[in-house]
């Protein structure tokens, strides 16, 4: 089939023997401009629109779904992949594919293939009209197209909307794809964007050499434990000897944050917490981005004062106990240990995200450490107790808000 759909299917996005990983080798590709439409269909819709895709590669015997949101503007669209995993933006205008992972929280930018079969018909194929259907109650238009090596039948609406394919693409595969539901809704240009303090990672650029992380993300935080979990490693506690989770007095921990892909290096993060204010502040190493939590409100706010720009989002923080009170659950004690010259107890616990994890907190409840399957994810490098001024915690009143980005 002319557009390429099987590796969306098939390869989106693979496993690459680390959580949240995300395929680089994914084929990406960039629509073109529009032509007279006698000759061939448009290439890309003039409005707005989501489509639901069914596609179904040769040799399956179940169709799988793709949503695809298209830009009215002719150069931008979004395919998202499977299980909110992530989503890849395409942009012809500037020739590039954005790969956005939502488990790692990172993304990547690399040049886009044009001028090639894929997703979207191009000007190198061979257009015959066919005649029409309704598919959904929309007209379209059928066209036989062949290329160089495939052949398939599109039907193709007037504004450039692929409602269904079927055939051969270039890669002699067989393979059938079809709209499900159309909507012409309005699409907010954050759907479009990266989400708010996700990192960005170059890819190298010679062999031999690492991912290297462009900006650490100021949306991430020290690992924020939920429950304890069950082990025959260790000792269950009492629950009144279950450890403090939040800090108790005011502190200022400099952290160590494990570089979020294989390769990178660990980057520096500051956090702040105030018993008076009950907020946090965390400032990442290397960007002007910084991050206020009010855990009263349950608000989150990333601001960044040199544009001028805040955003506000609803403050994760379900393990947040208050003054005074200790974790709830079954806690077991693995361990001590002593970590940027503080003393501090060793439990295994399941983080936000159900995985495994030794994190050893303090007698007060500060986070000094986080390892999982024998490998450090965050270590406390500098812990300084000393009261924090409520001046650190207040939002500027000149930052213009700005909506955030759709994961």
């Amino acid at each position: 089939m002319l557009y390429n759909f099987r590796a969306l299917c098939s390869s989106f996005y693979k496993k690459k023997g680390y959580t949240g990983s995300i395929l680089i080798g994914t084929t990406f590709f960039a629509a073109l401009p529009a032509y007279a439409q006698e000759k061939h269909p448009l290439f890309m819709p003039k409005r707005d629109v989501t489509v639901v895709y069914a596609v179904q590669p040769e040799n399956s015997s179940l169709a799988q779904k793709r949503k695809i949101y298209f830009s009215g503007n002719g150069t931008l669209f979004r395919i998202d992949g499977p299980n909110n995993i992530g989503f890849t933006l395409i942009d012809s205008a500037k020739q590039t594919a954005t790969v956005v992972s939502n488990k790692s929280r990172v993304y990547t930018v690399i040049p886009s293939k044009s001028g090639t079969g894929g997703l979207f018909l191009d000007e190198s194929l061979h257009f015959r009209k066919k005649g029409t259907d309704r598919i959904l109650g929309i007209l379209c238009h059928h066209w036989s197209v062949q290329g160089t090596k495939g052949h398939s039948d599109v039907c193709v609406t007037d504004e450039g909307i692929l409602l269904r394919q079927e055939g051969m693409d270039i890669d002699g595969i067989d393979g059938k794809t079809e709209a499900l539901s159309v909507q012409f809704d309005a699409l907010s240009p954050s759907i479009f964007q990266v989400p708010v303090g996700y990192q960005q990672v170059r890819l190298p650029q010679q062999k031999g050499e690492s991912p290297t992380l462009v900006s650490p993300n100021a949306n991430a935080q020290p690992l924020s434990p939920i429950q304890a979990k069950k082990s025959e490693n260790g000792n269950k506690v009492d629950a009144s000897q279950n450890p403090f989770i939040t800090p108790q007095r005011d502190v200022d921990v400099v952290y160590a944050i494990a570089g979020p892909m294989p390769g990178l290096p660990p980057f520096h993060q500051r956090m702040r917490w105030s018993v008076e204010q009950w907020k946090q502040r965390i400032d990442s190493q290397g960007i002007d981005t910084y991050m206020i939590t009010d855990y009263r409100t349950q608000r989150l706010t990333v601001l960044n004062p040199q544009l001028k720009k805040k955003t506000e989002l609803v403050a994760p923080g379900a393990s947040i106990q208050g003054m005074g009170k200790r974790a709830e659950g079954d806690y077991v004690k693995v361990g001590e240990a002593t970590v940027a010259g503080q003393f501090c107890n060793e439990w295994e616990v399941a983080d936000t995200e159900g995985n495994i994890n030794d994190v050893c907190y303090t007698n007060d409840g500060v986070m000094l450490r986080v390892v999982r399957n024998n490998i450090p994810l965050v270590v406390a490098l500098k812990v300084v107790y000393a009261h924090q001024d409520a001046s650190l915690y207040r939002i500027p009143s000149d930052l213009k808000m700005l909506a955030p980005a759709h994961p």
